[in-house]
């Protein structure tokens, strides 16, 4: 009785200080973010973003994406497209740098103060006076975003400023940035990216095809550069670089309440290209007379400068091509189902439920030790599938890792008390009554033979003696005498 009421106390006072312990400190911590991505995960394809802090007042909430939802029209660019300039409205065809210089004073005369140019600005024999005054247009923009293709040589060559302006060092990226696509120079020379506040990122890729997702991420060195619609979308809304988060196969996400886009270990967007127009397209002739609503007051910046040449290689033609919908998707979370919350139970259920944990925890303590070593796990299975019917199917985060806390207190100290029986006091062995005791069992018959040393000692003396005497008395008696024979006379 004693040990069983001392395995009974301990079991007691060790889970309940392990499960209530646990439920005090544990929500909120990232033991239990990651105990509820886990549950979470096993009904929503990951990657899962989780926010909240776990508490009554701010419980778990969780964000994953969705591929029934449609890029944000109204989050596309305003398109300022670049075509082949049929009636010869430039002065060349492709544009100088001086038709480009007077199309971007006329972004800043619409009223454009951030602009970004997806077409590559970039001459076999440019005139330096066009050049000079280009160089001076793009000075005036408060942000300004360039483009230009990259590709891979056997020579490395030093990477722009602009491109390093707008890069990560490859230790902030997350995952195997082995797979990343490798670049190390720009393929067209002679490519101006702007003045020392601009900010470029790659149009196409030379390894890539153009076709299916779009990347937005490559390795150059010991770097990682951006994409032009991704820097475009940083620049409307005013976000640093140093707030990006890549995880590789999992997201990229802009800032901590930025958007958030999925991303697969290629660093690609893991979104098909759904073909959607600009927010307004306008061509490059209009602007030289446009009136001064041409751009849209509603419209989100930056204003871009689109390559619309029918002349452009297919990569460079299908890049143009979705570029409104590539900035719509970043822009506005193309993909990311609506936030669904979990709530805990209230104070007083949750502590019912452990209390109640604990008293069958105690009153298992004391059952056989086959009953004992089975109903641990037991119970430790329907925790666990108690908090994941909850989760799943009422949308409730229950108290599950105090619950296992508890169980498995329990179930250590119950173990040790019963391998280590000789520290306690053993119990006495039962009074049985003198009507029912069994007789005593006989000594065994002594040996006959056997007799006790002394008295064998004593048989000897005492025969030396006997034999002795009865020498003396043989000595002393005379010895019976023959009878005399007659004898015969003689005949003679």
């Amino acid at each position: 009785m004693t040990s069983s009421f001392h395995r009974r106390l301990g079991v007691l006072l060790v889970s309940a200080a392990a499960g209530f312990g646990v439920w005090k400190g544990v929500p909120g911590t990232d033991l239990d973010r990651a105990a509820f991505t886990a549950v979470a995960s096993g009904f929503v394809n990951p990657p899962l973003f989780v926010t909240g802090e776990g508490s009554y007042a701010a419980p778990w909430s969780l964000r994953a994406f969705s591929t029934e939802s449609k890029p944000d029209r109204r989050q596309a660019p305003v398109i300022v497209s670049l075509g082949d300039d049929p009636t010869g409205f430039f002065q060349s065809s492709p544009p100088a740098p001086i038709d480009l210089a007077v199309i971007f004073t006329n972004f800043q005369r619409l009223g454009a103060k951030k602009a970004a140019t997806a077409a590559v600005l970039a001459w076999d024999a440019p005139d330096p006076v066009g050049l000079a005054a280009l160089e001076k247009s793009l000075s005036r923009f408060e942000s300004l975003v360039m483009a230009a293709p990259l590709s891979r040589g056997a020579v490395s060559s030093a990477m722009p400023s602009a491109f390093r302006r707008a890069s990560l060092p490859l230790t902030a990226v997350h995952g195997d940035t082995s797979a990343l696509p490798v670049v190390n120079r720009l393929p067209i020379p002679g490519v101006v990216l702007g003045g020392e506040s601009a900010f470029a990122g790659f149009s196409v890729l030379e390894l890539e095809t153009g076709e299916g997702f779009a990347p937005l991420l490559a390795r150059w060195d010991d770097r990682a550069v951006l994409a032009f619609p991704l820097l475009t979308v940083l620049q409307r809304l005013n976000l640093p670089l140093s707030g990006v988060e890549v995880r590789l196969g999992e997201y990229l996400k802009l800032s901590p309440a930025g958007p958030i886009l999925p991303i697969d270990s290629y660093g690609r967007l893991v979104l098909p290209r759904k073909a959607i127009s600009g927010y307004a397209e306008i061509s490059a002739e209009a602007l030289i007379d446009g009136g001064d609503d041409l751009f849209p007051k509603q419209a989100p910046d930056p204003v871009i400068l689109r390559d619309d040449r029918s002349a452009l290689d297919p990569a460079t033609r299908a890049f143009s091509r979705s570029l409104p919908a590539v900035v719509a998707a970043i822009a506005s979370d193309e993909g990311m189902a609506q936030v669904h919350t979990y709530p805990r139970w209230s104070r007083a259920w949750e502590i019912g439920v452990l209390s109640a944990l604990v008293v069958l925890l105690t009153a298992l303590s004391g059952a056989a030790d086959s009953v004992r070593r089975l109903g641990a796990p037991l119970l430790a299975a329907a925790s666990l599938a108690a908090q994941w019917i909850a989760l799943g199917c009422a949308s409730i985060w229950l108290p599950g890792i105090p619950a296992l806390a508890a169980i498995v207190a329990a179930w250590i100290v119950a173990g040790r008390i019963a391998k280590r029986p000789g520290r306690l006091r053993p119990p006495a062995p039962p009074a049985v009554p003198a009507a029912e005791a069994e007789p005593l069992p006989e000594p065994p018959a002594p040996n006959k033979k056997a007799k006790p040393p002394a008295k064998k000692a004593a048989t000897k003396t005492a025969k030396k003696t006997t034999t002795k005497n009865a020498r003396k008395i043989a000595t002393k008696a005379p010895s019976p005498k023959a009878p005399r024979t007659k004898k015969p006379p003689s005949n003679s």
